[in-house]
């Protein structure tokens, strides 16, 4: 049994809404059944991966908004190493 992330976007009376859920599946195609018969609306769009320890739940979100325009952020990129950065201090 692996435990799955799946986030929804979908509208709600003309509100975007998002929404997040943990599924426990065999695979893939069980987890995406599941998920797809447990829909908060009958038009969404959704996310599924397995759970993980590198995730960083809530990006479906940020993106959403931003799509929308209703929110623009200015977090740096999870994916991306920061570390090494050239502070302009030399």
């Amino acid at each position: 049994m692996q435990v799955w992330i799946v986030e929804y976007i979908y509208d709600d009376n003309g509100a975007a809404r998002i929404s997040t859920a943990i599924i426990r599946a065999e695979d893939y195609d069980a987890a995406r059944q599941f998920a797809a018969n447990t829909a908060p609306a009958t038009d969404f769009v959704m996310s599924l991966r397995p759970q993980s320890d590198e995730q960083f739940l809530g990006r479906t979100v940020i993106q959403a908004h931003e799509m929308t325009g209703k929110m623009v952020s200015d977090l740096p990129d999870p994916d991306i190493d920061h570390d090494d950065k050239d502070d302009g201090a030399n």
